[in-house]
């Protein structure tokens, strides 16, 4: 019989990240199907951020090591690039387009945002310390 390698925390921030990236998409799918699809460029924005959020969730999900760290990455730039974006459109204007109100679909995209960046940061520091050797490994799978 095998043995499943040890869980350690970084995979448990992986699959924290996994788990927001896919509600990142849901969100950014369920605005575009809704009142941003008639939105020039934005709309299609949104469709593109659903599509990148849902394919870096499945590279997290399946990959260790440098494999999920470049994945991480790609997903901090995705999700930094909408907060900066929707920052943009809560002050002014991004492509012609405004974000007059605070919706709860906004507020929703912004919590699960912002938890998404301190879940990757986490995730890559963690990442790094392990390669240093730094980090001690969680074995998950025993009982105490």
């Amino acid at each position: 019989m095998t043995q499943r390698p040890a869980w350690t925390a970084t995979d448990a921030l992986r699959l924290v990240a996994v788990v927001l990236l896919l509600a990142q998409a849901g969100i950014h799918l369920q605005q575009y199907e809704g009142p941003l699809n008639a939105v020039p460029t934005i709309g299609p924005l949104f469709m593109l951020n659903a599509a990148g959020a849902g394919a870096i969730a499945l590279v997290l999900a399946g990959s260790r090591g440098s494999v999920a760290l470049l994945g991480s990455l790609a997903g901090l730039g995705l999700t930094l690039g909408a907060l900066v974006s929707l920052a943009i459109t809560r002050a002014g204007t991004l492509f012609d387009y405004s974000e007059p109100t605070l919706r709860a679909a906004v507020l929703a995209s912004a919590l699960v945002e912002l938890a998404l960046v301190l879940t990757l940061a986490g995730f890559l520091l963690a990442g790094r310390s392990r390669a240093a050797g730094a980090a001690p490994r969680v074995d998950w799978t025993q009982s105490a």
